[in-house]
């Protein structure tokens, strides 16, 4: 059928390629709805321009396959790619040599659904974005955009590649009724009524008119199926042996698969159910392929699937695709090639980073491992627990941990029972089990301590360190901290070290900071140096989190880049989470409240996140209600003391008791701000953190108390309570801190009380900055500002001026990557904001947000 209504986008492809040619490499981002014509668009635009292409593709299999795309592309190459692949080769040598095919003479790389993409495919396209202009490729990325979800991963380099010059971005809408009324021609349909039940879709309108069906179908699966009823049965019986293999077949897996029938092939190509691309054979769409999985009986889909599985295993090709084998020996049940593959495979993905994909193999393995020896079992569990923790999953994690201890046990081996116990003790501490997970560690030490000299000792008497630090004890924590290091260098084995010294330096930091932060980079850089991803990981989130804490926020800006960047390329869920946590901390300093918001839903929205990281969110949570005069500012800041009480560490309770202070004081409530701000203020001055103690110090100060600071308390709250608040608003202006910056302006003269309402108002921190106003007119000031327009004021839904302009954006029907192209922010970023816009609407679609906008004013009049 003809290609209608996407000549505009074929001509913008075309464009980004003369682009290329010319050597200005781009990046061509083709979005839409399954069936909306991705693939068919990208294929017209390859027979029409012609030159070189490389093709791939990511695959809906049971797990994605690390770097399945470049896969692809190799075995078109054949060249210095296809064997770093085949020597598994370290991701920085495998991106720089696919960097360099796309450089000298003119290409098209074409990645197709990357919404299927592994992380470390995500990450190639991360690297590969940075780099495009540089080279004379076009690189075509098609997804569907109504498959991402707010935690879907593709977000981050969405974020990170719509913003570049060298990315375009194409949208494809559904077909209009005018298209549709052509397709239909002559035929007895109603082309309106086709229209609306397919949407405009261009697959369901197609499949529709090919079935042949004189009325309309009920579902576009019967339109699919009424074209196969009209096929041979030797083309159905290929048809289905295809629909096993994949999205992309291989002539000669078809082939062997299909045996005697194979030539059938030559059939569905004639009607167009596949179609050629490149060497391989494909689906027209994925749809067509569901529909014919979904009606193959369950004994041929056995069948069918040990056929491919022998042809792949038989094959040099494709026997070390081991994420495919094990794919197929899934939809076998073949036991013993699930048991033979799965843990290299899962070894695999988690090099790669994709630690979802290893732990979804890992746990396909769990069943049979009463039947293994307990050894290799207990292997199993551990590897499963690892990368459960790694995604934050910790009550799944401390259950794997709790099967493997059993099998150690059972298997006689104590040496691995007694560390298995420890790391155990680990993961409960973490859950704010703390009296639980004390008890485990002692069992372990006891256990390790009767065994000859072991480096497994060193494991648990760092956590011990650790649960002395949670009780507060950080001298004690110091001491076993310091004696394990002996006790690792006594082992010469560096790869305790990373481990040893990021304990060591949280332990020293409420004693000596300056210490504390030398170990703790130390730690990353020795991390990095071994590459132990994960104790990098944790390093890069503590250090983020104490450069916030102690105001350092140039390191903490650089932390944050580098650190969440480490972590999104290699899905370590769990330290992202608590890294975003506390960029929300950041951002809210900062003045960036909408980003602030951002992080905190992305941390919150997740079931089950950890309380590590879902205390800090809270935290922040509660003291951007409160600053904003939002409901339920108490409710947050409750939840957050409980976790923290829950989980130790309470030499960072300062910061959630200077935000309860902070939020009784905007809320009116002086004795409260006194009694939150007395709660912990000679612990803070104890441990002698600056920070801490100056803000505490401030809230007292603020509710009427007598304060004397120790002479090393924070610059700014000691300027601003002994009177001095034009230093007080400089110093806070320095560290980039708005909010602050007017708290102190506030205590100044009138033409300081105005350039802190405008601060106020600009911010959106309504209790302030009626405060204020009631303050100045009781100076007598005159012609105060009123401060933001009635139609803002009457906003009774709380949007806030970030919400409100892609609310806007939103009605003039843009997606969200248009919207965060326009106002230069992350998709992730949108995504959020969006949700947060139906929910405060109370309404379900965009169409109806937009409505309810127009309807209450929320709009500008432009």
């Amino acid at each position: 059928m003809p290609l209608l209504e996407r000549e505009p986008y074929l001509e913008e492809v075309a464009a980004a390629y003369h682009h290329a040619v010319n050597g200005e490499g781009r990046v061509v981002l083709i979005s839409g709805e399954a069936g909306i014509g991705k693939t068919t668009l990208v294929e017209q635009f390859r027979r029409e321009q012609g030159g070189r292409v490389l093709w791939g593709a990511c695959d809906a299999l049971f797990t994605p396959r690390p770097l399945g795309p470049l896969h692809d592309i190799a075995a078109q190459t054949q060249g210095n790619l296809l064997n770093l692949l085949n020597s598994e080769a370290p991701r920085p040598s495998l991106f720089s040599a696919f960097l360099a095919e796309l450089q000298g003479r003119p290409v098209i790389a074409i990645f197709e659904d990357i919404h299927w993409a592994d992380e470390a495919t995500l990450d190639l396209l991360h690297f590969l974005g940075r780099r495009i202009n540089r080279t004379h490729a076009l690189l075509i990325l098609t997804y569907r955009d109504d498959e991402l979800g707010l935690g879907h991963p593709l977000h981050s380099v969405l974020g990170d590649l719509s913003p570049l010059p060298t990315t375009h971005r194409i949208p494809l809408p559904p077909l209009s009724q005018k298209a549709v009324q052509t397709l239909v021609g002559q035929r007895p349909m109603d082309a309106v009524q086709l229209h609306q039940q397919t949407a405009g879709n261009p697959f369901f309108v197609t499949e529709v008119l090919a079935s042949g069906q004189g009325s309309l179908p009920p579902t576009i699966q019967d339109a699919v199926l009424a074209r196969v009823a009209r096929l041979s049965p030797a083309a159905q019986a290929v048809l289905q042996a295809a629909a096993i293999i994949g999205l992309r077949i291989e002539p000669w897996l078809l082939a062997q698969v299909s045996g005697p029938e194979a030539a059938a092939a030559d059939e569905l190509l004639a009607v167009g159910l596949l179609r050629p691309q490149g060497d391989l054979l494909t689906f027209r769409h994925e749809l067509a392929r569901q529909t014919i999985l979904t009606f193959i009986p369950l004994p041929q889909r056995l069948r069918l699937n040990q056929l491919v599985l022998t042809a792949l295993q038989a094959s040099p090709i494709t026997r070390s695709d081991l994420v495919r084998l094990v794919h197929h020996a899934v939809g076998a049940d073949d036991r013993d090639t699930i048991i033979a593959c799965a843990p290299a495979a899962a070894r695999q993905a988690s090099t790669a980073g994709a630690h979802r994909a290893a732990a979804a193999l890992y746990k396909l393995l769990l069943p049979y491992t009463p039947d293994m020896p307990p050894e290799e079992g207990a292997r199993l569990w551990r590897e499963y627990s690892i990368e459960c923790d790694v995604l934050d999953q910790r009550q799944e994690s401390l259950a794997a941990k709790q099967e493997e201890a059993h099998l150690w046990q059972r298997a006689g081996n104590f040496l691995k029972y007694g560390e298995c116990l420890g790391r155990q003790a680990l993961i409960l501490h973490l859950m704010g089990e703390n009296a639980a997970a004390q008890q485990l560690n002692d069992q372990a030490i006891a256990i390790l301590e009767a065994l000859p000299p072991n480096r497994e000792l060193a494991i648990i008497y760092n956590s011990q360190a650790l649960l002395h630090l949670a009780n507060m004890e950080n001298a004690k924590g110091v001491t076993i901290a310091a004696a394990n290091l002996e006790l690792a260098q006594h082992f010469e084995d560096d790869t305790l070290f990373p481990r040893l010294y990021e304990t060591l330096g949280l332990c020293w930091l409420h004693l000596d900071y300056q210490r504390g932060i030398q170990f703790l980079e130390e730690s990353l850089n020795y991390a990095l140096q071994l590459n132990q991803t994960i104790r990098a990981a944790n390093s890069y989130a503590n250090l983020s989190s104490v450069y916030v804490e102690f105001h350092q926020f140039p390191q903490a800006e650089q932390c944050f880049a580098a650190g969440l960047a480490y972590m999104a390329e290699r899905e370590l869920e769990s330290t992202r989470l608590f890294t975003l946590a506390w960029r929300a901390q950041w951002h809210l300093l900062m003045g960036r409240w909408s980003d602030a918001a951002a992080d905190i839903q992305a941390v919150l929205e997740l079931p089950g996140t950890s309380i590590g990281s879902r205390g800090p969110a809270l935290m922040v949570l509660g003291r951007l209600r409160a600053r904003q005069g939002e409901p339920e500012a108490d409710v947050a800041l409750d939840e957050s003391l409980e976790l923290l009480f829950r989980l130790g560490y309470r030499q960072r309770e300062g910061i959630v008791r200077a935000a309860r202070a902070e939020a009784a004081w905007l809320a009116g409530d002086k004795e409260q701000t006194l009694a939150e701000a007395n709660a912990f203020y000679e612990i803070a001055v104890s441990q002698q953190n600056p920070w801490a103690t100056g803000e505490l110090a401030f809230w007292r100060w603020r509710a009427g108390d007598e304060v004397e600071l120790p002479e090393w308390a924070a610059e700014p709250f000691a300027l601003q309570i002994r009177g001095d608040w034009s230093a007080a608003a400089t110093a806070w202006a320095r560290l980039g801190c708005p909010y602050e910056q007017a708290r102190a302006l506030a205590d100044g003269d009138a033409a300081a009380q105005l350039a802190a309402l405008q601060l106020f108002d600009g911010l959106g921190a309504k209790p302030a900055a009626a405060q204020l106003r009631q303050k100045m007119r009781q100076s007598g000031i005159a012609n105060i500002p009123r401060g933001p327009r009635p139609s803002t004021r009457e906003n009774r839904f709380g949007l806030t001026t970030r919400q409100r302009d892609i609310l806007a954006l939103l009605a003039q029907e843009l997606t969200n990557v248009e919207i965060a192209a326009r106002l230069h922010l992350a998709v992730k970023t949108v995504d959020h904001h969006v949700s947060a816009i139906l929910t405060r609407l109370d309404v379900h679609t965009r169409t109806d947000a937009a409505a309810m906008a127009r309807q209450h004013n929320l709009l500008p009049p432009n």
